[in-house]
């Protein structure tokens, strides 16, 4: 693991565990890509992102990393946690850039109840942020 990946994760464990959007901002690179499960398209903004992973770690009930992977700039987390009594279990693909920030995020969510419950919550959580998710 490479000094630039694990100042990433290390920041990346904090910021969950400490759900603090400074330490977030951080490390995540201008114009990094999401992927969602509960959008059509991408979102490059960097502050909607911020917007967003905040929303993920308070909606997730019990959020928690239980697994890392590592290969070169890619990394792979597995999360775990709750929505409204359901558990759920979801996988974060990381990319970083050659400076060591977040340049993109794919996330996947299963099982597919959970998803659907989760995804109501965030879409509440997004649009008080840009109401023009809602046609996304």
């Amino acid at each position: 693991m490479t000094p630039q990946v694990k100042h990433f994760l290390d920041t990346w464990h904090a910021a969950v565990r400490e759900r603090s959007q400074a330490k977030l901002e951080s490390i995540i690179a201008e114009g990094c890509e999401l992927h969602s499960p509960v959008v059509w398209k991408p979102s490059a903004d960097k502050h909607y992102l911020l917007h967003i992973l905040m929303g993920v770690i308070t909606n997730i009930e019990g959020f928690a990393y239980r697994q890392d992977w590592i290969d070169g700039n890619e990394i792979m987390l597995e999360f775990t946690g709750t929505v409204d009594g359901k558990d759920l279990v979801g996988i974060d693909k990381i990319t970083l850039d050659d400076a060591g920030k977040m340049a993109r995020i794919e996330v996947l969510i299963r099982p597919l109840n959970t998803l659907v419950e989760f995804a109501g919550k965030m879409r509440e959580h997004a649009l008080r942020y840009k109401p023009e998710a809602a046609n996304g």
